[in-house]
């Protein structure tokens, strides 16, 4: 009964495809996409396996097994660092103003 009424709700609108990208851009912030982009192009750059750079953006097959698991969890512990350097660096550049 419960879920009936909320489905009757007005102001509950379906969720388009477009409407995150939309919304990011009206409100002018980077859209997670790029990030994600830009993440996953940084960790190749800095010579991260792209298997292990798949296992941290969370590009991972459901089915995986846990010892491919595991080894994937430990390669990412070693390399992460890696890419937490650079963020580092990068937020210690001197900003850029208009």
């Amino acid at each position: 009964m419960l879920r009936k009424q909320f489905h009757k709700q007005k102001c509950i609108k379906r969720l388009e495809r477009n409407s995150s990208s939309s919304y990011f851009r009206k409100i002018r912030v980077i859209a997670p996409k790029y990030l994600r982009k830009f993440t996953f192009d940084k960790m190749i750059e800095l010579e991260i396996p792209e298997s292990v750079t798949d296992f941290i953006e969370g590009r991972v097959p459901k089915r995986i097994g846990t010892k491919h698991y595991l080894a994937l969890a430990r390669q990412s512990s070693k390399f992460y660092p890696r890419y937490a350097e650079y963020i580092d660096r990068l937020s210690e550049r001197p900003k850029v103003t208009k």
